[in-house]
């Protein structure tokens, strides 16, 4: 067997330890003597990266070490199996019809899993051949049970050239791809954190750990080398074009990389690559990846993981479309004429809820063509999987019907797309597959019957076969005398008779025994061997030419493989415009006007994710950022609502720049080209790093990396440290961007620290808003209402005394509270601990 170009290293995949330390249980490079264990190791030569999994009758085998880590790693029984020469070997083995579950354990836990298939049928005293027929990496799962249907799967190939980085992000799983040009460390690590790999392939061991700070540890890294230098196509088709030629270098050796490590595990590479589509920095909002976690784009923190903004729009009823729909919010556009054309394809379903209705009932019937298309190519679709894409494309017929002919001319032009989409491909498995076939093509079954002669010919064999079953049990009851013997047939003894024991004496000499069960004997004769040979030769050449006639099925849905693509993506797109019409007319969502320049204009604007999760009425609030106004310094008590604020205004801008209505009643927004957030920050405990450290360095990627077309929001900075540094670094940050005037991003300030707001007299970009609170009897009541103007007190106590703090903790807040208002710059009287009991009263000064 010739070992597949390239290798692969990844340092992180640590080898369980052996589990059977028996004396005469040896490794299996010392078990060569066993032909079974040579033929493994041979095998687990192509790969020794993999953990191999070789079929070996109803279970998938592993030996050696491969067997101590399949053990410890998925939770099953170590075992051993004879190696021949008094030796045994270490195994462990999953039964074979019940693989998925775990392999999901192990690509869960970032292994790499070889399969190994028998390519013929058992024969006593005779080696199995047996061959790899997959690699399965965290980054190239094909299985739908082991994916999340709503999500791309990326595989991401990072390569340097020419001074330059690029990243090759593929969705092997729909054949989704993407490069980009990435070359700080900030524009590297949001093109990761917008793909969320589940798999990273680098070119050496130095860019391992650069790239492991990126991403954690939730994510594969390897090395891969490959053995040649096969480069994409090139042409005025290639991704490569849209590059600079500075940047070309880079962008192609990615996509080499990722050709070579896609061959390397028999997957098709070269469809792949060419399936990339450039992805230029200036095209999308650039929103680093603490600003996603922070605005809770994807999921929501915590335990309310479904509290973020991608659940508040997710009405799509395909898994493209779903997709699609987190694609659009990971990356708002910055082309207000692309903007514009989303806007008007909402607007266009907004005004029609019964037309977008019944496009959304046609969607529901579309399955996930994408993976089905990508489990052709790779022959990894069963018959269930072409019935699932001919029920999808005669529900793509319906859409079509269901678009009519629309005034929106966008609408029609994607009408126009669907047109003839798959009509030749519906109609093959229309004629060639049953209605509700086997899962499994050796089930037999799968293929009708008039679809090929040779095969209507073996089911009718089989048909009269069966006839000829009931005519030679008949004919031997009357031989026998025994009325009540039966033909049965079992997979462990073929066909038998089947007679009671009481009838047991009464069989006829030329009977042979099979079988003695409690009340029954089991027998056959030279009749029913004859006929059982004609009836199993019929269905073994029945499956085999069912399985000729399935291979051909599958290369014609693949020589269609780009228009059914085409096809999904179109139904995609109407799937989001569809979903977010039904989000805008649920939520009385308004569409923005997109201006040049950079400004904010919203009145009554609300949280969308609060909204549609808080479970109380949302208070909404106005916003004003123009040319006057740059610097919204914001101050009130906590819990008044200022983080709220400023997370709204964010995903306002999102939402507005992806294609979406936003939750307003009025909107006229300009375009933001990096969005940038400093809210809230906790210890990085594993590198060492505290709270005020991981506050300081978010805060120096927001000064670094902020243009005048960037939007800012800062929350609370500087409160990691003491009152005087905190105050300081508050106020010398602030000093800082409005220095940057006139070329300033806009920014929201929020502050506890009122001594900010004095800012508005030296600079006239400052405008002063704060929270409004009532002061009522039980307490301040928070409006969560922006006026303009300070905040002059913090509530700090009155929140902590809400919060259930203990009385005397309180009233001593207060009375030190009140010290400090006194006599200012004097330090409080001494607090009192209050000692154990029988102890001396201990004084803190």
């Amino acid at each position: 067997m010739r070992k597949r170009a390239g290798s692969v290293r990844a340092p992180h995949e640590d080898r369980a330890a052996s589990g059977d330390q028996r004396p005469d249980v040896v490794a299996a490079d010392d078990a060569i003597g066993s032909p079974l264990i040579a033929q493994y190791l041979e095998l687990k030569a192509l790969y020794p990266h993999a953990l191999l999994l070789m079929r070996v009758g109803d279970f998938y085998e592993a030996y050696g070490a491969d067997a101590d880590e399949l053990a410890a790693l998925v939770r099953i029984v170590l075992t051993s199996k004879e190696a021949g020469k008094g030796k045994r070997v270490a195994m462990a083995g999953v039964p074979h019809h019940n693989l998925d579950p775990y392999l999901g354990r192990l690509i869960r836990q970032q292994r790499v899993i070889a399969i190994a298939e028998q390519m013929e049928p058992p024969v006593p005293n005779r080696l199995v051949r047996r061959e790899i027929v997959r690699v399965i990496t965290p980054g190239t799962v094909l299985e739908d049970n082991l994916l999340a249907s709503e999500r791309n799967n990326y595989l991401c190939v990072v390569a340097v050239a020419g001074g330059h980085t690029a990243v090759v992000s593929a969705d092997v799983s729909t054949g989704a791809a993407s490069v980009a040009i990435a070359d700080s460390d900030d524009e590297l690590a949001a093109e990761l954190d917008r793909a969320s790999p589940a798999e990273i392939i680098a070119e050496n061991d130095e860019d391992v750990s650069r790239l492991r700070g990126f991403v954690g540890d939730g994510c594969r890294i390897a090395v891969f080398e490959p053995e040649d230098n096969d480069t994409p196509e090139s042409g005025s088709a290639s991704p490569l074009s849209h590059f600079s030629a500075d940047e070309r270098p880079a962008a192609r050796a990615a996509l080499a990389l990722l050709r070579s490590y896609l061959d390397h595990l028999r997957l098709d590479g070269a469809a792949v690559a060419r399936r990339a589509r450039p992805r230029l920095a200036r095209t999308a909002m650039l929103i680093d990846p603490g600003t996603r976690r922070h605005l809770d784009l994807l999921s929501g923190a915590g335990e309310n993981s479904r509290a973020s903004l991608l659940s508040v729009l997710a009405r799509t009823k395909t898994p493209m479309g779903s997709r699609m729909l987190a694609h659009w919010l990971c990356a708002p556009l910055v082309d207000a004429r692309r903007i514009a054309f989303r806007h008007d394809r909402v607007e266009t379903l907004v005004a029609a809820p019964s037309w977008r209705l019944s496009l959304q009932t046609c969607l529901a019937r579309i399955g996930d063509i994408e993976r089905i298309v990508q489990k052709v190519a790779s022959r990894r679709a069963g018959p269930r999987d072409l019935v699932a894409l001919r029920a999808s494309l005669h529900a793509i017929r319906e859409l079509r019907a269901a678009l009519g002919d629309p005034e929106d001319v966008e609408f029609a032009q994607l009408r126009q797309a669907l047109e003839n989409a798959g009509d030749d491909v519906v109609e093959l498995l229309e004629r060639a597959l049953e209605d509700d076939p086997p899962a499994l093509l050796t089930d037999g079954g799968a293929i009708r019957a008039y679809h090929s002669p040779g095969l209507r010919e073996l089911i009718d064999l089989r048909t009269r076969s069966r006839d000829h079953l009931l005519g030679l049990e008949e004919r031997t009851r009357v031989r026998t005398g025994i009325k009540s013997l039966k033909i049965k047939y079992t997979q462990a003894f073929g066909y038998y008779y089947e007679v009671t024991r009481a009838n047991s004496s009464a069989v006829p000499v030329d009977f042979i025994r099979r079988q003695t069960l409690v009340n029954a004997e089991r027998f056959t004769d030279g009749d029913l061997r004859t006929l059982e040979a004609e009836i199993l030769s019929a269905r073994s050449r029945q499956i085999a030419l069912e399985k000729e006639l399935f291979e051909a099925l599958l290369a014609a849905v693949d020589a269609s493989r780009e228009a059914l693509l085409a096809a999904a993506e179109t139904v995609a797109q109407i799937d989001v415009y569809a979903s977010l019409a039904q989000v805008a007319g649920e939520r009385n969502y308004v569409r923005p006007r997109m201006v040049q320049g950079s400004e904010l204009h919203i009145e009554a604007g609300r949280h969308p994710i609060v909204e549609a999760y808080g479970g109380v009425d949302f208070v909404p609030n106005d916003c004003t950022l123009d040319e006057t106004h740059r610097f919204l310094l914001i101050t009130g008590p906590n819990m008044g609502g200022k983080s709220t604020y400023l997370r709204q205004i964010a995903l306002l801008a999102i939402l507005a720049q992806m294609g979406s209505f936003v939750p307003a009643s009025d909107a006229r927004m300009g375009i933001i080209e990096r969005l940038f957030t400093r809210i809230g920050a906790g210890d990085d405990i594993a590198a060492g790093r505290s709270t005020f450290y991981v506050e300081m360095a978010e805060m120096s990627l927001v000064l670094r990396g902020c243009t005048p077309a960037s939007l800012l929001l800062i929350d609370e900075v500087g409160r990691g440290t003491g009152t005087t540094d905190g105050l300081a670094i508050a106020q010398a940050v602030s000093e800082y961007l409005l220095g940057l005037d006139p070329a300033m991003p806009m920014v929201l300030f929020a502050t506890h620290f009122h001594e900010l707001v004095r800012l508005s007299g030296r600079f006239p970009a400052v405008h002063n808003l704060h929270v409004a609170v009532a002061d009522e009897a039980g307490g301040p009541v928070f409006s969560h209402r922006l006026l303009h103007g300070s905040s002059s007190r913090s509530y700090g106590i009155a929140v902590a005394k809400m919060a259930g703090l203990p009385s005397e903790v309180v009233q001593r807040a207060q009375q030190i509270a009140d010290d400090i208002e006194q006599r200012p710059g004097t330090a409080p009287a001494p607090v009192r601990r209050r000692a154990d009991p029988g102890q001396p009263d201990a004084q803190l000064a």
